[in-house]
């Protein structure tokens, strides 16, 4: 079964980047439909027209999103109508709803909008509660086109719930015959390659026996392992999923911080929660971004009390404390001062623990001695403290996200020690 998405907009090939084939082909995966092409099309008539025409031969399934709106550029739904010789039926029904759009928000109607409510005949309507483009299911059944076509507006924030509430039914319903299930293990401290290298022959021996497929994905200073497995027995793609969930933490160990939607912060946090712990940060080269990550989590004000931006040193000695003459000795960026800012925000929050980041993120600032990446990150507990070194690369942002990623790693780290 041939499946491809088709993403319509001249903006997707100026730079603005796809994100919708990524949503829905991650989404059909989950039911057992793999997508074979994902194309980007610009908004121009003999285009679509000649592309409509091939994937309409090739594909079985056919998810189209853009070009639906009420402008002169959405050509989707006349183009696709043209190519498999439908007409446009003017529907009563969805000019209500899209006068009702505009009458809820006291805005008059623009005359463009009366375009939407004209569906292909025969399509299935699918209702869009978010704007005004309708979506279609149109299932061809004609000697040339066997294909089911599904049309969707192009903006994210109606196009998902519309592929959630509809689409994805629609489709299980009609392959329900096919099972997929994945678990997805995410590791720091390991780059792509040695994570590719310590399950080899875990990934080798799977795929012989054909039961298993694996894919790496690789973020800053992160690496997501995913496994998936598809077939008509539920009970035994758990067996086999429950098997190398256990030989992947074999290979990884305490690599792997989490799985599925966890991420470190909301890790580390669970581990503050369940230990009663409480957390405070200074941070200097992250400029707040540990506190940032660490509060987007729900229910983080029981556990962290404080954060401190301490960028110049005259807040790391005004108010973490930190010693003048540390700083003249050492410098603002060593093992020193990242450890007194550590104890200092302890200290001042009155908390367990105290963490703390200095460093050069650049793009100025580095020397030879100390260069653009190097971070000391310091952790203070009630029973010891500790500071990490690291040379990060890439430019600022690049790097605040790897500090970011070593600080909540050296937390959980620390926390793992506590609970065993």
């Amino acid at each position: 079964m041939y499946t491809e998405i088709i993403c319509i907009g001249t903006e997707l090939l100026r730079g603005y980047v796809d994100t919708n084939s990524a949503y829905i082909s991650k989404e059909l995966a989950d039911i057992g439909i793999e997508v074979n092409l994902i194309s980007n099309l610009e908004d121009k008539e003999r285009i679509l027209e000649e592309f409509f025409k091939k994937a309409l031969k090739r594909s079985q399934i056919i998810i189209i999103t853009g070009g639906l709106g009420p402008t002169f550029d959405d050509l989707t739904r006349d183009i696709m109508a043209k190519v498999m010789n439908l007409k446009l039926v003017f529907n009563k029904e969805i000019m209500h709803n899209i006068a009702a759009h505009f009458a809820k928000r006291n805005l008059k109607m623009p005359q463009e909008n009366e375009k939407q409510a004209y569906i292909i005949e025969g399509a299935k309507i699918i209702p869009n509660l978010t704007g005004t483009a309708p979506g279609m299911i149109i299932q061809l059944k004609e000697k040339d086109f066997k294909s089911i076509v599904i049309m969707l507006p192009g903006p994210p924030s109606e196009m998902q719930p519309m592929m959630k509430k509809h689409i994805l039914p629609f489709l299980k319903a009609k392959y329900e015959h096919k099972i997929r299930k994945a678990i997805i293990f995410h590791t720091y401290g390991l780059t792509e390659s040695v994570v590719a290298e310590k399950i080899r022959n875990l990934v080798q021996m799977e795929k012989k026996l054909g039961k298993l497929n694996f894919g790496l994905q690789a973020y800053t200073s992160l690496v997501d392992i995913e496994i998936s497995a598809q077939g008509e027995d539920e009970i035994l793609i758990d067996e086999i999923l429950l098997k190398v969930k256990s030989e992947i933490y074999q290979c990884l160990k305490d690599n792997i911080y989490g799985e599925k939607q966890e991420t470190l912060e909301s890790v580390a946090g669970q581990l503050l929660n369940k230990q009663k712990l409480t957390l405070a940060v200074a941070e200097s080269c992250s400029g707040g971004l540990i506190a940032h990550k660490v509060t987007d989590i729900a229910g983080s004000s029981v556990y962290f009390k404080q954060g401190v931006i301490a960028y110049s040193n005259e807040v790391k000695i005004n108010l973490l404390g930190v010693k003048e003459e540390v700083l003249n000795k050492f410098g603002s960026v060593s093992k020193e001062v990242a450890l007194s800012m550590a104890q200092g925000i302890k200290r001042l929050a009155q908390t367990d623990i105290g963490l703390a980041t200095t460093g050069i993120a650049g793009p100025g600032g580095g020397s030879l001695i100390k260069p653009i990446g190097l971070v000391y990150v310091s952790l203070a507990s009630n029973s010891r403290e500790i500071c990490e070194e690291y040379r990060f690369v890439g430019k600022r942002e690049k790097i605040k996200e790897q500090v970011k990623n070593a600080a909540l790693n050296l937390l959980r780290k620390e926390l793992m020690l506590n609970r065993n």
